[in-house]
């Protein structure tokens, strides 16, 4: 961690002339936003009217600041959007910075972080995450190898309930045992055989 503080503060020195002119780029409101040290800011504005900009700008002044690259974390909802503003600060402030900076959505950071911690929650740092197809796939095997019937039991379905219990923190121990959810898969088509799930 001190390396990427060392490395904040010797590239901001050799970009000072770039980090000097980036205020000038930006009108009142923006350079509001960009200069504000009290805390987080709310930046509420309509397309093209230069939000990623002054995200990115204050992230460069609070590294000029001394707020070093790994305190600072951007989330963002695309792959791409994170990609783009990572560019533009490795722009202003230098590739060696912008490489500590905490920037992704939040499924990449969180995963980072995940990995980086598990064993303080006894998983192993290579664990695998499903994507929608990876997941149904997974289902399809449960299912073909407890030779139920794909019919009754479609993997979209399934799913559909498996996320209401996460949505609802209801772990598998939990859903088993509760029978207000037995009483909801009742509803469902085919409930009689899923009683078993």
């Amino acid at each position: 961690m001190l390396q990427g503080v060392y490395l904040c503060a010797t590239t901001v020195l050799q970009n000072s002339s770039i980090l000097a002119n980036y205020l000038d780029n930006l009108n009142e409101a923006q350079q509001q936003a960009v200069q504000n040290f009290q805390g987080p800011s709310l930046i509420i504005a309509g397309a093209g009217s230069g939000k990623t900009r002054v995200l990115t700008y204050r992230i460069a002044h609070l590294l000029q600041n001394g707020v070093p690259p790994s305190s600072i974390l951007a989330l963002t909802f695309t792959n791409k959007a994170a990609r783009e503003m990572k560019e533009r600060i490795a722009n202003v402030v230098g590739p060696q910075v912008a490489r500590y900076l905490w920037m992704g959505t939040f499924h990449s950071i969180f995963s980072r972080i995940l990995r980086a911690e598990a064993t303080l929650i006894d998983y192993p740092s290579t664990f695998t995450i499903y994507d929608t197809q990876d997941a149904k796939s997974l289902l399809r095997t449960i299912i073909k190898s407890m030779s139920l019937e794909e019919n009754t039991y479609k993997p979209s379905l399934v799913m559909g309930r498996i996320s209401a219990a996460k949505n609802n923190l209801v772990l598998p121990s939990g859903y088993k045992q509760n029978e207000t959810i037995r009483e909801t898969d009742q509803g469902y088509p085919h409930s009689e055989n899923r009683r078993n799930l």
